[in-house]
């Protein structure tokens, strides 16, 4: 591990600062606003020409720089090896990652069967998601009970597959988008639980991914849908800070995306403390939106906890150009924020139009 000259402070300093950053910013993104207030996913987003205004375009070109910036400091950390022996040697805990996704995921259902019991409503996987088939809450308990062995934890996995089908039906593959995490904790719950270690890999490959899919799919949300959130906001003008609530709601969304993207590109110890700022956050948010919050957060703070621990998998080198210097580095994955921003917004209002023809 690599300290000479003042890498010893900066090397720190850099990470507390990225956790001050996400702290200050990331509490816009904290609540799921469809499990609060009313919404329509089948009426057509903001049309993309309003969307694009003058402070979207300054805010996106400050983000291009920042995603710059970003990577050049996290490159450099990586090159000079600060923390990180400590961080590989934290990569061994895969078990731990398993205990913690298992525990969660077990708790979760079991909640959400006891949230029935106790208030005679229950729900697929999130709030929002309620039904009234007789089935959903005794599954959760199944599911539960399945999760405290791991020789049974797989038939967890097909379970959760199974709600998110029910659910799709009910509610659409394009409202369902949204929980694409879901599919993630249910692949891994089912290939984490074989005892083969490439299809171990594999589960952390797969959980990590849907799991920003799904945040970067809501920072869109916020663009086309920010209406649904002003409610919300007029309850609590000051969750805004001054901001009008548009305006907020796209900075929001520029946080959100900003924010996951730099996480799942991060090669140093850096993206430990972003998780470790990101999962304050989700927790912090439940004392203001209370136990829906915290139920529907459950699992994501789980997943949060196994990348502060556990760290990103190995597919995260195909990102580290290890041949090239940290300028370059940095161009690399500026141009991927840049292609991944455009393509999630082409997705976003694309499948929408397919899906509703409006």
């Amino acid at each position: 591990m690599n300290l000479k000259g003042d890498s010893r402070t900066s090397g720190p300093f850099l990470g507390v600062f990225a956790i001050g950053v996400v702290l200050l910013l990331a509490s816009a993104a904290s609540a799921h606003v469809k499990w609060f207030v009313p919404y329509d996913v089948t009426k057509p987003p903001t049309p993309i020409g309003e969307v694009l205004s003058g402070y979207f375009v300054m805010l996106f070109l400050i983000s291009v720089a920042g995603i710059y910036l970003f990577f050049v400091g996290d490159r450099w950390m990586y090159k000079r090896g600060i923390f990180v022996k400590l961080d590989e040697s934290l990569r061994k805990f895969d078990r731990f990652g398993t205990y913690v996704m298992r525990a969660s995921a077990g708790l979760f259902f079991f909640l959400l069967w006891l949230w029935w019991m106790l208030y005679a409503k229950t729900f697929y996987i999130t709030p929002e998601l309620s039904t009234t088939a007789v089935w959903v809450p005794w599954l959760h308990l199944a599911l539960a009970a399945c999760l405290i062995s791991r020789y049974t934890a797989p038939l967890a996995g097909l379970g959760v597959f199974a709600l998110f089908a029910a659910a799709t039906g009910d509610y659409g593959i394009f409202h369902m988008l949204d929980y694409m995490i879901f599919l993630g904790i249910g692949y891994f719950l089912i290939a984490a639980n074989l005892n083969k270690p490439k299809w171990l890999r594999s589960a952390f490959i797969v959980l990590f991914a849907c799991t920003g899919l799904t945040l970067i799919w809501a920072s869109v949300e916020k663009f086309g849908y920010a209406e649904w959130t002003f409610p919300l906001l007029e309850h609590d003008p000051g969750m805004t800070m001054g901001m009008s609530p548009r305006t907020f709601m796209t900075l929001s969304g520029f946080v959100e995306f900003n924010i996951t993207f730099a996480l799942l590109g991060a090669v140093s110890i850096v993206g430990r403390l972003m998780s470790l700022g990101a999962m304050s956050i989700f927790v912090l948010a439940v004392f203001k939106f209370g136990a829906v919050d915290a139920l529907g957060h459950l699992m994501i703070v789980a997943i949060l906890v196994v990348l502060i621990v556990r760290g990103p998998t190995d597919a995260r080198n195909m990102l580290h150009l290890s041949t090239k210097s940290v300028w370059t580095e940095a161009y690399f994955m500026t141009g991927l924020y840049f292609l991944a921003f455009v393509m999630i917004f082409i997705l976003y209002y694309g499948l929408h139009w397919l899906i509703y023809g409006i």
